[in-house]
């Protein structure tokens, strides 16, 4: 399988998103708890928004999945923290025997629908052992 991702650049010159690659294990349950920050890496309040873990095939491709936390489902909204669970049923249509690239964003939504990219990357699944 060939990465769908070689067109994703991570650009040091941007303040905002983050890029940060994950690798995860195909199959196997996954907690990723991230921390909404500003352009200076301050956590800000996530009190009234609600916070996207978006996966897709490729960069402007097909949804895999999507995890989502509103208002009252984050795990510390004043430091700006959400927790998003990964499971078996998340990486299912992953390849079982090579790795899996695909691509992902958290994106923030305020209460007046500005949508803000926060982080994005591959999301690298691996197969099992």
């Amino acid at each position: 399988m060939t990465s769908a991702c070689a067109s994703l650049v991570c650009s040091a010159a941007t303040v905002e998103p983050d890029c940060v690659n994950l690798s995860i294990i195909r199959g196997t349950q996954n907690r990723f708890e991230v921390v909404i920050t500003d352009g200076f890496g301050r956590a800000i309040a996530i009190n009234n928004d609600t916070i996207e873990f978006i996966v897709k095939d490729e960069p402007n491709g097909t949804s895999v999945f999507t995890k989502s936390n509103g208002p009252t489902e984050h795990s510390n909204p004043g430091l700006g923290e959400t927790i998003f669970d990964i499971d078996e049923a998340d990486t299912a249509t992953a390849s079982e025997t090579e790795m899996t690239y695909w691509v992902y964003e958290v994106r923030r939504t305020n209460p007046v629908s500005d949508v803000f990219v926060h982080l994005t990357g591959q999301l690298i699944v691996r197969p099992t052992i």
